[in-house]
């Protein structure tokens, strides 16, 4: 019966856990940005000043970033994200391009 209430308080302890470990909070002076792309890519992006990082459903990537004429564009060598007005691009090795990805739904600050 004890181990039972001892592994009953663990597995709630564990849930609860892995309940905020899911949970995006945004650091004071950033920016959340959440893109869809045509070819059904999802990402978001907490974008800081100099650098971002980038969430994907492969795990989260810091970039860092380089303001161009094109807009800015952000890399670890091998992944970039490159953000021009409303619109992103992601490029990864071994992986399609995610081009012409929109905003969705809303942004932080």
């Amino acid at each position: 019966m004890r181990i039972n209430r001892h592994l009953a308080a663990l597995s709630a302890v564990l849930i609860g856990a892995g309940s905020l470990a899911g949970t995006a909070w945004p650091r004071e002076g950033s920016r959340v940005v959440s893109y869809s792309c045509p070819g059904g890519e999802q990402f978001t992006v907490e974008y800081f000043d100099g650098h971002v990082r980038l969430r994907t459903g492969a795990g989260i990537f810091a970039l860092t970033g380089e303001k161009t004429v094109d807009g800015e564009k952000y890399s670890d060598g091998h992944t970039l994200l490159s953000a021009n007005g409303d619109q992103a691009a992601l490029v990864r090795p071994g992986l399609p391009d995610s081009l012409a990805c929109r905003p969705v739904g809303k942004t932080s600050l």
